[in-house]
């Protein structure tokens, strides 16, 4: 009973997260693609038929990560976790400002075609046996893995360079494509510190 609800849990945690507003940041949206990636490059074997699905994967991968990022609303936040007292002894809160993203459930939708196509390579090309337990594990391992940073760092979500390769190109497609969209976005993922203004209509706009 205890590892049904911590897989339920899990879940519920992923999903929920994809309907609220969460931070831009370097370890969640930098991280995952450059560990894969390199991954990827560590466990690849050359050959022309690899080079070749290496192109496919890149392909898909870029026309999910387009997909998410359309449908990603972005917004900067003020949050006051500070304060200091101004001459007549009143506190002043002192605002940061945050640039969040919600993905919503086109992005569910996308995670969705990637795991499909997870399933298919495991299924067709690396001779994996795929039952409803297969497809109940190997959805739990990506779930963890995109909740649960470190996960990835255990090596136990797999090995094959194939899938290295395509949750390298998806996520750093759905990165790159989130700093094209929203001015907000490539400030935080590029490391520029300064904020310009940038009007409601402008961010309607990159939406």
């Amino acid at each position: 009973m205890f590892l049904p609800a911590v897989v339920a849990v899990i879940f519920i945690i992923f999903i929920k997260d994809q309907f609220e507003f969460s931070a831009i940041g370097w370890l969640s949206y930098w991280f995952i693609p450059i560990f894969c990636l390199y991954q990827f490059m560590r466990t690849f074997v050359w050959s022309p038929l690899n080079a070749v699905i290496t192109v496919g994967l890149i392909i898909v991968a870029t026309l999910v990560g387009h997909y998410q990022t359309a449908h990603t609303k972005i917004r900067l936040e003020e949050t006051g976790n500070r304060y200091f007292r101004d001459a007549n002894g009143q506190e002043v809160p002192v605002y940061k400002k945050v640039v969040t993203a919600q993905g919503g459930r086109h992005y569910l939708y996308g995670w969705l075609m990637i795991l499909g196509l997870q399933l298919v390579i495991e299924g067709l090309y690396l001779h994996e046996l795929t039952s409803v337990d297969h497809l109940f594990e190997a959805a739990y391992k990506e779930v963890a893995a995109d909740v649960l940073i470190f996960y990835r760092l255990t090596g136990a979500r797999h090995s094959s360079w194939i899938l290295w390769g395509l949750t390298a190109f998806s996520s750093l497609s759905y990165t790159l494509f989130l700093a094209h969209k929203s001015p907000m976005a490539k400030m935080v993922l590029f490391g520029k510190k300064t904020y310009k203004h940038i009007s409601e209509h402008e961010e309607r706009g990159a939406h």
